[in-house]
């Protein structure tokens, strides 16, 4: 095999098995992998925080909202009018990219929510966020996804957080 030829990219490195109580050897070859601009940092991003997860603050820049389900949130991706929403319990943390909404709006007042098995559980007061998409087809625009809070902190954290985007 010519060393300079296609395949002079990859690495290769020896791969051992324990087979029936001995030791065999494999060659494996990997592509090479392009080389980090930047020593200093994990993964050549240098917004990154601890242990390579990204920061809030390169967050916020690339439009996503953190939003902790721990703490009294829910979600609906169905919104009817009259207060017949039913918003389920949003299990752990997510990130919502707000950036692909065409407008947001707030909601007061009291809404339904369900358990996790898409059950009514009960009324309960909160505020709400409506985020907002336009249609092609019907030429208007309609409420793709509603996040309701039960937490007043939580909210406020969370439209803090929007008004720094």
């Amino acid at each position: 095999m010519d060393p300079n030829g296609p395949l002079s990219s990859n690495v290769c490195q020896t791969h051992m098995k324990w087979i029936n109580g001995f030791t065999e050897m494999s060659p494996i070859c990997l592509p090479s992998k392009r080389k980090r601009n930047d020593g200093n940092n994990f993964n050549g991003n240098e917004e990154d925080g601890p242990k390579g997860f990204p920061s809030k603050e390169s967050l916020k820049k690339r439009g996503f909202v953190s939003i902790d389900g721990q703490r009294g949130v829910y979600y609906s991706e169905t919104w009817e009018p009259n207060g017949r929403t039913l918003y389920l319990p949003v299990n752990g943390t997510l990130l919502a990219n707000i950036e692909k909404y065409d407008q947001i709006s707030f909601e007061q007042g009291c809404f339904c929510i369900g358990n996790a098995a898409g059950g009514f559980q009960q009324k309960v007061q909160g505020q709400a966020i409506h985020c907002w998409r336009y249609s092609e087809h019907e030429r208007k625009l309609f409420i793709a996804l509603s996040y309701l809070f039960t937490n007043l902190q939580v909210f406020q954290e969370v439209v803090s957080t929007l008004d720094c985007l």
